[in-house]
C-alpha cells in the first residue's frame, strides 16, 4: 500500500487549548442527541403511536443503521484523503449536518392515517436520508478527535470534553421531550402516546443537529488538515486493504468486538427505557419521569470528571471492565428490586433515581476510554502500515456500532411484538408483559456487557507500550 493517498500527521503532544476542545465537542450533540431520541422514542413512536407492527418498526430502523455502518468505513477512508478547502474532516461534517435537520424532522412527521405498507415506505426513507447524512458527518467528526492530539493522556481529556458537552445533547433528547413536547395530560390519557408532539420534537431537534454541527465545523478551522495528493483510482484497492490490516490488528479485533456488544446491550436497555418506568416500575407523572432519566445524565457528568482523574492513575482496559462490570450490576439490580411483589415495588422514584446516578458513573467510561482506547490503535497501525488512518479505524469502530444498535433496536422490536406481547398504545397491560419488560430491560444487556467485558481483558496496549509504539514512529519521521 502506499502512503502518498493519506497524509502522515505528526506527533503532537501539546496540550489541546480548553475552548478548541469545546468548539469540537459542541458537535457530539448532534450524535447524543440522535442516541438519545432514536433509543427511546423512535420505536415507540411508530409501534405505540403510528400502529406500526413492532418487527416492522424495528426493521426499518435497522435498515437505515445497516446502510449507515456500510457506509462509515468508506466515508472515513475518502475523508483520510481528501482535499477542500474547509480541511479534510469539515468538508464532510458539513454537508452531514446540513442534511440531519430536515430528514429528522420528515422521520417524526409522518401523514397520520397511511396504511401499514405507505407508513413503513415512509420510516424506510426518512430514516435511510437520515442516516447517510449521519454517517457523512459523524465518522470524520470523530477522526478529527483523534487526530488533535497524540498524549496518552490528552487523548482522554479531548474525549472526555467531547462526552461532556455531548451529554447536553443525551440530556436534552431523554428529558425535554417529557418536559415540553409531552408535558400536558388530555382526558387522562399520556401524551408520548399520542402524535401531537412530534412533529415539533423532530423540528426542534433537527434544526438543533445542524445549528450544533455548523458551530463544530467552523469552530475547527484552527485544526484543519488536508490530505495528500494521490492516485484517486487506486483508492478503492487501498480501502479495502486498509480494513483487511486492520482486522488483523488483535487490539483493534479486541476492542472492537467488546465495543460492538457494548454498544448492542445499551441500545436494547435504552430503547425498552419508557415501557420499564410505565409498565414495569409504574411511573406515571413526567416530571418523576425526567427527573429519573435526568439523573443518569447527571451520573454521567460527573463520571466523566472522574474518569479524567482516574485514567491517568492506571491503565485504560483495567478501568473500561471495571465500569462495564458495575452497570451490569445496576442493571440486574433494577430487574430483581424493581416491579410489583420486589423490595421496591412500583410507583417509587427515589430508587431509581438512585440506581440511574450510579449507572450513569458507570456508563460514561463507555463514552470515553473506548474512543481513547481505538486512537492508541491507530498509532499501532501506523507503525505496520505507513499510514495514519484516523477515518478508515474511526469508520471500521462506528460499522460496528451501527449493527448493533440496528441490532438492538430489531431485537427490542421482536421481543416486543413475539416475548413481551405489549398491547399498542394506553392500554392496560397484564402482569406478564410487566415481568417480560423486566427481564428484557435488565437482564438480556447485563449479560451481553459481561461478554464485552470477557473479550476486553485481552487487549494489550498500555501506556507503557502505546510510549514506546510513539518513540519508534518519531524515530521514523526524522530523516
Amino acid at each position: 500500500m502506499s502512503a502518498a493517498t493519506v497524509i502522515a500527521q505528526p506527533l503532537v503532544r501539546k496540550p489541546v487549548p480548553l475552548g478548541l476542545k469545546i468548539l469540537y465537542g459542541v458537535g457530539e450533540i448532534p450524535i447524543t442527541l440522535t442516541m438519545a431520541v432514536f433509543g427511546i422514542y423512535v420505536l415507540l413512536f411508530y409501534n405505540s403511536v403510528m400502529g406500526l407492527n413492532g418487527a416492522l418498526a424495528g426493521f426499518g430502523v435497522t435498515a437505515g443503521l445497516v446502510v449507515d455502518a456500510v457506509l462509515d468505513p468508506y466515508i472515513g477512508f475518502r475523508s483520510d484523503a481528501a482535499r477542500f478547502a474547509l480541511g479534510r474532516r469539515q468538508s464532510f461534517m458539513l454537508i452531514g449536518c446540513l442534511g440531519m435537520g430536515p430528514f429528522f424532522w420528515a422521520l417524526l412527521s409522518p401523514p397520520q392515517g397511511l396504511p401499514t405498507p405507505a407508513l413503513f415506505t415512509w420510516l424506510l426513507v426518512t430514516s435511510l436520508g437520515f442516516r447517510f447524512c449521519f454517517a457523512t458527518y459523524r465518522i470524520p467528526y470523530l477522526s478529527l478527535g483523534a487526530e488533535l492530539t497524540t498524549d496518552y493522556d490528552e487523548r482522554t481529556r479531548v474525549i472526555a470534553v467531547r462526552s461532556l458537552v455531548g451529554l447536553i445533547g443525551m440530556a436534552a433528547g431523554a428529558t425535554l421531550p417529557l418536559l415540553i413536547f409531552f408535558r400536558k395530560l388530555s382526558d387522562g390519557l399520556d401524551q408520548k402516546l399520542h402524535y401531537a408532539g412530534y412533529p415539533r420534537m423532530g423540528a426542534a431537534f433537527g434544526l438543533t443537529m445542524t445549528a450544533a454541527g455548523l458551530i463544530s465545523v467552523f469552530g475547527t478551522q484552527s485544526s484543519k488538515t488536508f490530505g495528500q495528493l494521490g492516485a484517486a483510482r487506486e483508492e478503492a484497492r487501498h480501502f479495502f486493504a486498509g480494513m483487511w490490516l486492520f482486522l488483523k490488528n488483535r487490539d483493534f479485533r479486541t476492542l472492537w468486538f467488546s465495543f460492538t456488544l457494548g454498544s448492542l446491550a445499551v441500545v436494547v436497555n435504552f430503547s425498552l427505557g419508557v415501557h420499564f418506568l410505565k409498565w414495569y416500575a409504574g411511573i406515571e407523572d413526567h416530571h418523576w419521569l425526567s427527573l429519573v432519566q435526568g439523573s443518569f445524565y447527571a451520573g454521567a457528568v460527573v463520571g466523566v470528571a472522574a474518569w479524567i482523574w482516574v485514567a491517568k492513575r492506571g491503565e485504560k482496559r483495567n478501568f473500561y471492565a471495571a465500569s462495564v462490570l458495575g452497570l451490569v450490576t445496576i442493571l440486574v439490580l433494577a430487574s430483581l428490586l424493581i416491579g410489583k411483589g420486589h423490595l421496591f415495588g412500583m410507583d417509587h422514584p427515589f430508587p431509581l433515581m438512585a440506581g440511574n446516578l450510579i449507572a450513569g458513573l458507570f456508563a460514561s467510561a463507555l463514552w470515553v476510554l473506548p474512543f481513547s482506547m481505538m486512537a492508541d490503535v491507530v498509532d499501532e497501525d501506523e507503525l505496520k502500515s505507513g499510514m495514519r488512518r484516523e477515518g478508515v479505524c474511526f469508520g471500521m469502530m462506528n460499522f460496528g456500532e451501527k449493527i448493533a444498535s440496528g441490532g438492538a433496536l430489531l431485537i427490542s422490536g421482536v421481543l416486543l411484538s413475539h416475548f413481551i406481547h405489549l398491547a399498542p398504545g394506553d392500554q392496560p397491560q397484564g402482569p406478564q408483559v410487566a415481568a417480560r419488560i423486566g427481564i428484557s430491560y435488565g437482564m438480556v444487556p447485563g449479560i451481553l456487557l459481561a461478554l464485552a467485558i470477557v473479550l476486553i481483558l485481552r487487549f494489550s496496549l498500555n501506556r507503557k507500550k502505546v510510549g514506546d509504539i510513539q518513540a519508534r514512529l518519531r524515530a521514523k519521521a526524522i530523516p
